[in-house]
């Protein structure tokens, strides 16, 4: 009698279980076909309207985790990308560009009290390459920063909505305040936009939303966090261990070769 009511317990655990599991949308359907997505439409959409409008226009939304306990953070931002270079059209489709990252009202303070390492400003220099993959059947996509080190990588599959992760290590050794607590990971969602909700949405003109208008609002973006006139950084020494050894040799190979040149 035990062994039964323990079977049938056994049994509604793992129908619960079963019911429970992660689904998605055209589970156990046939893989696209190459070129194809899901909804059987091209997995160049994106990428062939950026190429045909020279400019392009992402919301990002984020969920973080950093590795200070218990700070977590989720926000959204608007990245604009222009100043492209696209591949050839003998090779496989593939695009670099520079980026602008504009965060909403707190987003700045949010990630500084969550440990993040980022300066404060009203928008940042980003830059952003994608290629075309056949095995992945779509186009895989990286940001980075330009006075930070995280990376993001998504895939874009010419849907209106792409998935990415977001990721940086421990940045030891550097001089930023929280340096020390800025390692993080994340997920979220591209969603592409057309020029006009962009303009919405960052309560500017479609007028103000155009290449040439870009290439000034990124170098005013870069020069705001990057002055002309202001030193480049040194790199700091690691504080003990192998990594100051390997720092040591570095420096006093560099310092050879210089004064080899200057003979």
């Amino acid at each position: 009698m035990m062994k039964a009511v323990l079977t049938a317990l056994l049994l509604v655990h793992l129908i619960v279980f079963v019911h429970a599991a992660t689904r998605i949308p055209n589970e156990g359907n046939d893989p696209p076909k190459t070129g194809f997505n899901t909804n059987g439409t091209s997995i160049f959409t994106n990428y062939d309207n950026f190429k045909a409008n020279g400019q392009a226009f992402l919301l990002a939304e984020r969920t973080l985790v950093y590795e200070t306990p218990h700070k977590n953070v989720s926000i959204a931002f608007i990245e604009w990308l222009s100043a492209a270079t696209f591949s050839a059209a003998h090779l496989p489709p593939a695009v670099n560009a520079r980026s602008i990252l504009f965060p909403p009202g707190s987003a700045v303070k949010d990630f500084g009290n969550a440990g993040a390492q980022i300066s404060l400003s009203k928008s940042y220099a980003t830059l952003y390459a994608s290629s075309y993959s056949a095995q992945v059947n779509a186009m895989e996509q990286v940001l980075i920063m330009t006075d930070d080190d995280w990376t993001l990588r998504s895939w874009d599959d010419g849907l209106p909505v792409n998935p990415f992760i977001i990721w940086e290590g421990d940045d030891a050794g550097d001089k930023s305040a929280n340096a020390a607590t800025s390692a993080v990971t994340g997920f979220g969602t591209f969603t592409w936009l057309t020029v006009e909700q962009a303009s919405v949405m960052m309560n500017v003109s479609v007028a103000d939303l155009t290449p040439a208008k870009f290439d000034v609002e990124y170098s005013a973006a870069w020069y705001r966090l990057h002055p002309p006139d202001s030193p480049t950084p040194s790199p700091t020494p690691p504080s003990s261990g192998a990594g100051r050894r390997a720092f040591g040799v570095t420096t006093a190979f560099v310092m050879t070769v210089l004064a080899m040149a200057a003979m």
